[in-house]
């Protein structure tokens, strides 16, 4: 598995902040504005992404699909997708580092039988072949610095790259903070269920309108994966700003939670 590791200070091991992405685009989406605003503090920070490797062999019907909506069908998509992320981050200050983790659309049995081969698969349950990348993700995830805060997906919207790499963080022992995964936060009642049963404790961090709108300038350069979740470029816009202001109480704001040590 190859590693594509961009940011200057990696070799240095130096971070006040690491933002643990499970796509090229989740840590943005969800984090942008206080990363925008750690940045202009002063602080280093890493935005990882765990799966932003390109797969090797034959595509799945499934990934093919995708690449065409995407897009992306005649070029490299990964690659398309690992400049996006540059292109974000380069707008927020924070440096990006690139694991060569397959995306669940792209990952594949030892018998070549691909895991994941629909949008219902998504959501469903993790594939016992993805042992293996649990425990390496695991032991990548511990290598990070100690002294930054590790900040990771809490899940919401139960993708299984989503789950698998919040389930390779807690597996450390490390302290963690969680952000919301948006736009799955966004649906009503979507992270009351992920939070559960637990004792969690929210900070809610207020934007203001420079951290907001560059955080929305970071998500548009995803072009590759607005109309995914979006009508066009003006809807993004719209929802970003009607979530951020719902979460914040009339004020744009995001919310990470930590666990209470019962």
């Amino acid at each position: 598995m190859q590693l594509y590791a961009t940011a200057t200070n990696c070799q240095a091991g130096r971070a006040d902040w690491v933002y643990l992405s499970p796509h090229l685009d989740d840590v943005v989406f969800s984090c942008g504005g206080r990363v925008a605003l750690q940045v202009r503090a002063g602080m280093t920070v890493w935005v990882v992404t765990a799966c932003a490797g390109g797969p090797e062999g034959p595509l799945s019907d499934f990934a093919r699909a995708l690449h065409e909506y995407w897009g992306l069908a005649d070029t490299d998509a990964p690659a398309a997708r690992r400049e996006e992320d540059r292109a974000a981050l380069a707008l927020l200050g924070a440096e990006p580092v690139h694991w060569g983790f397959l995306d669940c659309i792209y990952r594949r049995a030892p018998d070549g039988r691909a895991l994941y081969t629909s949008y219902e698969a998504l959501w469903g349950p993790v594939a016992d072949e993805d042992e293996g990348m649990l425990e390496e993700l695991t032991c990548r995830i511990a290598e990070l610095p100690s002294s930054a805060t590790l900040c990771v997906p809490l899940g919401v919207g139960r993708h299984v790259d989503h789950r698998l790499v919040r389930q390779a963080a807690e597996r450390t022992g490390r302290p963690l903070v969680y952000y919301e995964d948006y736009p799955y936060a966004g649906e009503a009642g979507r992270v009351e269920e992920t939070l559960g049963e637990g004792d969690w404790e929210p900070e809610v961090v207020i934007l203001d309108e420079a951290a907001l709108e560059a955080k929305i300038a970071a998500a548009r350069c995803y072009r590759s994966q607005i109309t995914s979740f979006w009508a066009d470029e003006a809807d993004l816009v719209a929802h970003f700003r009607a979530y951020a202001t719902e979460v914040g109480g009339g004020n744009p704001a995001e919310r990470y939670w930590r666990k209470v040590a019962g």
